[in-house]
């Protein structure tokens, strides 16, 4: 008699389960067509622009050739480059945007940015986003690009164009999760294996060195370019709960990713798409690259995981 309660409250628990699925399933679809035409809006990743001829594919480098092109084919085609906050404005509160708006950011910081794509984004007078490193020491390698100065970012900053923002502190690399050191994962999502201990890192000391670092990100640029910093992309487009839930508690308020896809109103900010940039494209790859996809299919899959950010959101 007992086994068969329990096999009852079974039966019924699955069929509430799904119920709730079916339920959610229909309701996505209903949005998904209430919603297929809303304005969506790219967001494009750049790293360093190089002034050197960049012949092979490479999402860490575009050559200045290439980017003046692009961003010329933007103005000539009527596109609307817009400040990333103005986005968010538009993906918080429906703010009305321009149409075949369009975002810019760069990650990193390289000093590529201020002497090649600085120079083109004035002659557009083409707003962006930099996502910085904030700490200038950082070391990635005898041929990795010069980085910007302090100086270089002021200058920018007041142009008026240009808005900085950060891209952790000093957390822009993999660590080692096993004695054997076999598995690397990234530093802001992965608890590190420390040898000197014999043992990895305890979820609260993960979590301590997580908030250090992105407090300290925070203000630094703060002090250095006194202006206020609230947006943050993830190195390698790596999170998870406990990495939100210390870059919120450090002050930051909205979070780009590198989820591919496109942003719209009533997109969480907290996971804002972006689409990171091949050099070596055409122009009309380049196009293509980014005009919006329309399709039925595409608006249910973007209501879908907006609807499953917020349900994420509501653990953090």
């Amino acid at each position: 008699m007992r086994r068969e309660a329990v096999a009852k409250k079974l039966r019924l628990l699955v069929a509430g389960i799904v119920l709730v699925c079916l339920i959610f399933a229909v309701w996505m679809a209903v949005l998904a067509a209430l919603t297929k035409h809303a304005q969506r809006v790219p967001v494009l990743i750049y790293h360093n622009i190089s002034a050197d001829n960049i012949t092979d594919r490479d999402r860490c480098q575009t050559s200045g050739a290439s980017f003046a092109a692009e961003m010329e084919f933007l103005h000539n085609n009527g596109y609307q480059v817009i400040p990333l906050k103005k986005l968010i404005s538009h993906m918080q509160y429906g703010e009305k945007l321009p149409e075949k708006a369009l975002v810019i950011t760069f990650d990193d910081g390289y000093e590529g940015v201020y002497k090649v794509a600085y120079p083109i984004l004035k002659k557009y007078n083409i707003p962006a986003t930099i996502f910085l490193i904030a700490n200038r020491d950082q070391y990635f390698g005898p041929d990795a690009p010069p980085m910007l100065t302090w100086d270089e970012m002021r200058e920018m900053e007041g142009s008026g164009l240009i808005d900085i923002q950060a891209h952790t502190y000093d957390l822009h690399y993999a660590v080692y999760t096993d004695s054997e050191r076999t598995c690397l994962k990234p530093a802001t999502i992965a608890r590190a294996y420390m040898p000197e201990l014999g043992r990895r890192e305890t979820a609260e000391e993960f979590a301590d060195r997580l908030y250090e670092d992105f407090l300290l990100a925070r203000t630094t640029i703060e002090a250095n370019l006194q202006k206020q910093v609230d947006t943050m992309a993830w190195p390698f487009g790596a999170y998870n709960l406990t990495s939100l839930r210390m870059a919120r508690k450090a002050g930051f308020k909205y979070f780009a990713t590198t989820r591919r896809g496109m942003n719209e109103y009533a997109d969480s900010v907290q996971v804002i798409r972006r689409i990171s940039e091949d050099d070596n494209i055409t122009l009309d790859q380049f196009a293509k690259f980014i005009e919006p996809d329309y399709s039925y299919i595409r608006q249910l899959r973007q209501v879908t995981f907006r609807h499953l950010n917020r349900l994420t959101e509501l653990f953090v």
